[in-house]
């Protein structure tokens, strides 16, 4: 393939979508590819230090033509006005934020650029257009992708664990009493547990940088997250990788076995969040560590090949 490759993403910002952009760009690399980001704007220092090891070469502009090949996160569907020739992947990392952002950029517009500039030559709706191809990150936006009527077949692709969450990775770990949370999803329904089971250390993965945060997880047996999930989340496979049971909700992908195949007793539906269903469910795991574990070592595997994965499909979906 002579074609040349731009993944658009954000400078300088640390989320789950702009790691996996960088990923896809650090395999295309691996393979030989030709391939640069392409940052949605100006900074002096673009690349956000977590990413500096991908290696990726970066530019700011294009020039639209046939010859290339433009991927496009689906919260910034907008830039695909920008490159009516160029040959367009839209890369699915979750479905809540295509719509949030697209409303929100349509709110920012002055009555100006909105008489002028109309809605539909700004943003996507799945308008005809031979020149873009969807992937899917997970089961959840194959089936919202599965109810469009697209002009190119949908493929799958999707990211992986950092590699420094693999560094001197231990046969078998020395647990704690250590349980985790992101404090930033469903605190609120956590909160009450930390009161009633003060047995055990509850630490918040913040404020943490990331060799603190694997050190941080190689010693907890549980990580909590009955909060909302928009994609196939990081923190949770970090976890697994890292040798700690789960225990999650069901809403966005949690709800789909494709994209967190962990045993369904450790998802719960709303109506199975009773404070003693809970806490019955969070002792055993922490006295029957091991045994619990050994439940999620499938999915564990599974989520330890992400990467050789991804670079097979790569393959597939550019050969």
């Amino acid at each position: 393939m002579n074609k040349k490759i731009f993944i658009i993403c954000p400078p300088n910002k640390a989320t789950g979508g702009p790691e996996a952009l960088h990923q896809l760009g650090h395999v295309l690399l691996l393979l030989g590819f030709d391939v640069k980001m392409l940052y949605s704007k100006y900074k002096s220092n673009p690349i956000h230090p977590f990413y500096k090891s991908y290696n990726v070469p970066y530019t700011y502009k294009i020039t639209d033509n046939a010859d290339n090949i433009v991927i496009i996160p689906e919260s910034m569907t907008n830039w695909i006005a920008r490159y009516p020739l160029s040959e367009k992947k839209i890369w699915w990392l979750s479905l809540d934020f295509y719509e949030i952002l697209m409303n929100s950029r349509e709110k920012k517009k002055n009555w100006i650029r909105k008489l002028f500039v109309p809605y539909k030559h700004t943003e996507y709706r799945f308008e005809p257009n031979k020149t873009i191809t969807h992937w899917y990150q997970s089961q959840r936006v194959k089936e919202f992708l599965l109810t469009k009527k697209l002009d190119n077949e949908i493929a799958y692709l999707c990211d992986y664990v950092t590699e420094l969450f693999f560094d001197n990775l231990p046969e078998t770990f020395t647990k704690e009493n250590i349980i985790t949370y992101n404090p930033k999803k469903g605190l609120d329904k956590i909160e009450k547990y930390i009161t009633l089971l003060p047995q055990y250390e509850w630490i918040p993965l913040s404020g943490m940088s990331r060799e603190e945060m694997r050190n941080t997880l190689r010693k907890a047996k549980l990580h909590i997250d009955f909060g909302y999930f928009p994609g196939r989340d990081k923190i949770p496979r970090e976890a697994l990788v890292s040798g700690v049971c789960l225990l999650t909700g069901r809403e966005g992908t949690a709800g789909f076995r494709e994209d967190l195949g962990i045993p369904e007793k450790y998802k719960l539906h709303s109506n199975e969040m009773q404070t003693e269903n809970v806490t019955e469910l969070i002792i055993n795991v922490m006295n029957n560590y091991e045994k619990v574990f050994n439940e999620f070592i499938d999915f564990r595997t599974f989520v330890m090949n992400e990467k050789q994965n991804m670079i097979v499909d790569v393959k597939k979906l550019f050969s």
